[in-house]
């Protein structure tokens, strides 16, 4: 009898250290397997009192253990809990995959545009490309040009791989700036809400730079030419022409230059939007508002790099892999205009993506917290 109540005891004792790792040391409610009995309860408290995560024992029912923060206020995270960093990984990881989805077309516009005028053997700007070129049509007339040449499908080239591959890019990206906020939050209570929301957010986009660059290789691959029957097709071509590096390193600078600082934009913009009165106008519709502005306000700065990169990537290895030698020579051909290329799709396509992106997310994130999966 002594041997089966010090065996659930531990195994009591395991679900609270449990749920102490889930929850970051914060106070919780565990929500247990079956009742305390009294001398459970007894030695419950005689345990958490000796913890210095929480100040104080509030409460222990049959059911629940609480525990109190200094304030007074309870705060309750359930046995079956996700710690907030991983309920951003699953939320961010089905919202990104979703919104990439819903928004590829437009993004199939954006990469024809920028890629139209280049070389495909030799991966330079053509020479002959001119303000009278096709690449210089507008985007009613480049979605009658694609349709024609490819059909429907020409507009999904690469859809899946990426679809997949945003579904791990926004699992880290939204996983790694919260952690990154609880990390500064945690260090400095104080901080500026615009400062601890900067270091997350581009702490985010150095981490998620290293997972979009070989995903991006294969789907620009695969807007830009119908030669390629599918990602797998592609990435075979990749590692026989240029190998591993080819497929993980290719663009890489580039797009660190591109992830970091629009990451900062992104989700410091969406941040401080989100503390503004449009929640209260637009209610559980502000997420759309603010995710459109805030993927708009991402991509401007950063859009002459985007165009680099893509015609960097767009290539079986054997064009050419300068950043600065490739906006020389865009310079040379098109001036200041083709850095631009593609702008008005890729400006339809963020608004388009990351709305739906954060409006998915915070749906998530909301039906997690009702379930009280998270606090």
């Amino acid at each position: 009898m002594v041997k089966k109540k010090s065996y659930y005891l531990a195994r009591q004792l395991l679900m609270v250290i449990v749920v102490m790792l889930t929850a970051h040391g914060d106070c919780f409610t565990a929500v247990c397997a079956r009742p305390f009995s009294p001398l459970h309860r007894s030695k419950f408290k005689s345990m958490l009192k000796k913890q210095k995560t929480c100040d104080a024992v509030a409460s222990i029912n049959p059911s629940r253990i609480v525990l109190s923060t200094r304030g007074g206020e309870t705060l309750g995270l359930y046995m079956s809990s996700l710690s907030p960093t991983a309920a951003s990984i699953i939320a961010g990881s089905i919202a990104g995959a979703i919104g990439v989805g819903v928004a590829f077309p437009l993004d199939t516009l954006k990469t024809k545009s920028q890629v139209l005028g280049q070389a495909q053997s030799g991966g330079s700007i053509a020479a002959t490309r001119s303000s009278n070129d096709t690449n210089k049509i507008g985007m009613f007339a480049l979605i009658k040009l694609i349709y024609a040449a490819e059909g429907i499908s020409g507009f999904f080239g690469g859809v899946r791989g990426m679809m997949v591959g945003q579904a791990f890019i926004k699992a880290v990206a939204f996983g790694s700036n919260k952690w990154m906020l609880d990390v500064v939050n945690d260090a400095f209570p104080h901080s500026q809400t615009f400062l601890t929301l900067f270091v997350a957010a581009t702490f985010s986009g150095f981490v998620t730079s290293f997972l979009v660059a070989p995903f991006e290789r294969v789907k620009v691959m695969m807007q830009a030419s119908d030669n390629y029957a599918n990602e797998f097709q592609t990435i075979k071509v990749i590692l026989n022409t240029e190998g591993w590096e080819g497929l993980l390193t290719r663009g890489l600078g580039p797009t660190l230059a591109r992830e970091i600082p629009s990451y900062g934009i992104y989700f410091v913009t969406y941040g401080l939007l989100m503390q503004t009165t449009l929640t209260t106008i637009f209610g559980s519709y502000t997420p759309l508002i603010a995710g459109a502005a805030a993927g708009c306000a991402c991509w401007v700065p950063v859009y002459p790099i985007d165009v680099v990169k893509t015609l960097i990537q767009n290539t079986a290895g054997d064009g050419e892999n300068d950043s600065f030698k490739m906006m020389r020579e865009l310079y040379e051909k098109e001036g200041i205009g083709g850095f631009f290329d593609g702008l008005t799709p890729k400006m339809y396509r963020a608004m388009v993506n990351h709305a739906t992106t954060f409006w998915i997310f915070d749906l998530i994130m909301e039906s997690f917290k009702n379930s009280k999966l998270i606090i």
